[in-house]
């Protein structure tokens, strides 16, 4: 497994390279630092999308080349693994949703998370107009697909539990990152979970008419959806890479949405992107996003420590404990 995706990191940097150098301009001149740039290996949380444009955006401009990092992007072989990746050691970062983060913390994992990608939930229900359901209630008897996290099958579970459901009553089927087709071939009458707004927008990009529900509609309370992760000790070991690389993210986002047209065009090429998305999708997918995006990293530590509680008092997680233990301390 390592060897696998190691070679895919090196097929995407040398992609990378080739085909972003260094696209745009920065209003910043920034010194490189001395001597060979420090490789930090990164898994994003899916197929690279909108969501990672803090991300791609640096590596686009080599903001993270001016912090002295040579960051190795890749994605999950599936969609629950990122923070995996990240706990046994095969990356040094990673990008995850924070209620997967929080429930690996809940369970033991010696995870940090360091600094916010998107700061507004994106998690939702979608089916299509002229589908005959109206409301969770009426997808009884019908079948939802999931990408197979399972902590989003948890915030499934109690928002059919909330419209009078059990899973027992419909089919949840588990398709990764072929939520899209999924819908669109009749496999599937509802999805649920991943990025909503930007699968919405890719729906009707495609032509079609998504009905999309926002997990906060279904009784979810707000949180940071995608947030940078790493172990404790290599936040310990040196916690001015970690600090610098999410500056670099920042930097990225700033830019993003400075320039929307350089962000479709980086979200279009992008290696890791999903093959059926198109330039007029990118387009709709970056317009839905870029209000979404973290302008500071900073992870708000009383929004956490609600959404911690939650899960605990809906028994996600069998305890609750403190954002402090989770979040990285702002003065490391």
């Amino acid at each position: 497994m390592k060897a696998v995706r190691r070679f895919l990191w090196l097929a995407l940097a040398g992609l990378l390279l080739v085909g972003c150098g260094g696209g745009g301009s920065d209003s910043e001149t920034t010194q490189s630092p001395a001597g060979p740039p420090q490789e930090l290996r990164v898994t994003l949380a899916g197929r690279s999308g909108p969501q990672d444009l803090g991300i791609l955006m640096a590596e686009r401009r080599r903001y993270f080349a001016d912090a002295g990092i040579y960051a190795s992007l890749a994605s999950p072989l599936a969609p629950r693994r990122a923070v995996t990746y990240v706990v046994d050691g095969t990356d040094d970062l990673g990008v995850a949703q924070l209620p997967q983060v929080v429930r690996a913390k809940a369970m033991g994992a010696p995870v940090l998370a360091v600094g916010s990608l998107v700061s507004q939930p994106m998690m939702a229900m979608i089916w299509l107009k002229g589908s005959g359901i109206g409301s969770l209630a009426d997808l009884e008897g019908m079948t939802i697909a999931v990408p197979g996290v399972p902590v989003q099958e948890e915030f499934l579970r109690l928002m059919l539990a909330r419209a009078g459901l059990s899973r027992g009553e419909l089919e949840v089927v588990k398709v990764g990152y072929d939520l899209v087709p999924a819908l669109l071939e009749g496999r599937a009458d509802a999805i649920f979970g991943g990025f909503g707004s930007v699968v919405g927008a890719e729906l009707e990009a495609r032509g079609a008419k998504p009905v999309v529900t926002p997990s906060q509609a279904l009784g979810v309370p707000a949180y940071e959806e995608l947030v940078l992760i790493a172990r404790a000790d290599t936040v310990a070991e040196d916690p001015g890479l970690v600090q610098d690389f999410m500056a670099a993210v920042i930097r990225g986002t700033a830019a993003a949405i400075e320039d929307p047209r350089e962000s479709v065009e980086t979200v279009d090429e992008s290696v890791w992107g999903n093959p059926e998305t198109d330039r007029r999708a990118a387009r709709a997918q970056v317009e839905v996003t870029l209000p979404l995006l973290s302008r500071t990293g900073r992870i708000d530590p009383e929004r956490a420590q609600r959404l911690i509680d939650w899960m605990a008092d809906e028994g996600i997680i069998e305890k609750q404990f403190q954002a402090s233990t989770l979040l990285l301390d702002e003065d490391q």
